[in-house]
């Protein structure tokens, strides 16, 4: 059996590269994959291997029908590999948006990076391409793999279905149904 790499290290690690790179993924994660990357660098090889489990686990729980309907809203549309790189992003957000995005992905409008994205029509809150493909890297851990989502499917094309399921990701990106009006 192989060493493992305790919850707590592996958050520790997360937050301590996004502390070394100034917060929030921006530009496809780049600043933050770098600093993450000195810090699993310096690892045990089993050690770094055990982070990119773990960080692989993540993203896998991670794939689930109202995140992908968060990411296509955040993302203005996601494909595949788009939602691959949300994930990758979330996990990197730090285990309290994590967890939180989990338990209720609308919990995202909530988010600086994605309120701030919908206010100025970027499409990149949250993603974080290279974040993932340095982890992968460094560890040896392949995380981009394709998998059924988990969860209700519904319509990501169909902006009732999206109000009705992410109601304030859905104002932040969509706006209110015609002669609805604020319901600020």
């Amino acid at each position: 059996m192989g060493e493992s790499v305790e919850p707590n290290e592996f958050w520790a690690l997360i937050d301590a590269a996004r502390s070394a790179s100034g917060g929030e993924p921006g530009d496809d994660g780049a600043a933050l994959a770098k600093a993450l990357s000195v810090r699993l660098a310096a690892l045990p090889p089993a050690r770094r291997t055990a982070f990119g489990r773990m960080y692989a686990a993540l993203v896998r729980e991670a794939g689930t029908w109202d995140l992908y309907g968060a990411a296509y809203l955040i993302g203005g549309g996601c494909d595949d590999g788009g939602f691959e790189d949300f994930r990758f992003g979330l996990v990197a957000a730090g285990r309290d948006w994590y967890v939180k995005a989990l338990k209720d992905a609308d919990s995202l409008a909530g988010h600086p990076a994605v309120a701030e994205a919908a206010e100025w029509d970027d499409d990149n809150a949250i993603f974080a391409e290279l974040v993932g493909d340095e982890v992968s890297r460094v560890t040896g851990v392949a995380l981009r793999a394709a998998g059924d989502l988990a969860g209700n499917a519904f319509d990501v094309d169909d902006d009732d279905a999206m109000r009705l399921r992410l109601p304030r990701l859905s104002a932040l990106y969509l706006g209110w149904p015609a002669n609805e009006g604020c319901r600020c």
